[in-house]
């Protein structure tokens, strides 16, 4: 094998490997997963920025997994069909968090009271 012919196979492979571990996996956007979960509010942050919301879902009989996401301007919050603050939801109450898993955190996008 001549050097040349060595050469372009290791630059091939360098380019291989750049490529895999740059990009996201499959399935994932740039702009993250969007995941949604039913369960119970376990805390409401307002007093401090980013605005957070805690939701516990149940998993199985004794499993469950906590959410928190940040609440941004985007985010829609809706209680029967009307927008609402994040103020006025209570720890307890059920809802349907949709949400985005990005880099930089997790996201909030519709916070939907049941």
């Amino acid at each position: 094998m001549t050097r040349v012919c060595q050469g372009w196979r290791a630059l091939f492979a360098v380019a291989a490997l750049v490529t895999l571990l740059f990009s996201p996996p499959d399935g994932e956007a740039a702009d993250g997963r969007t995941y949604r979960v039913h369960g119970q509010v376990m805390a409401v942050q307002v007093a401090q920025t980013p605005h957070m919301i805690v939701v516990k879902t149940p998993l199985t009989k004794h499993n469950d997994m906590t959410v928190g996401a940040k609440v941004t301007a985007q985010t829609r919050i809706v209680r029967k069909g009307k927008r609402i603050s994040l103020q006025t939801i209570r720890v307890g109450e059920v809802v349907w968090l949709t949400y985005v898993k990005q880099r930089d955190g997790v996201f909030a996008r519709i916070i939907q009271i049941q």
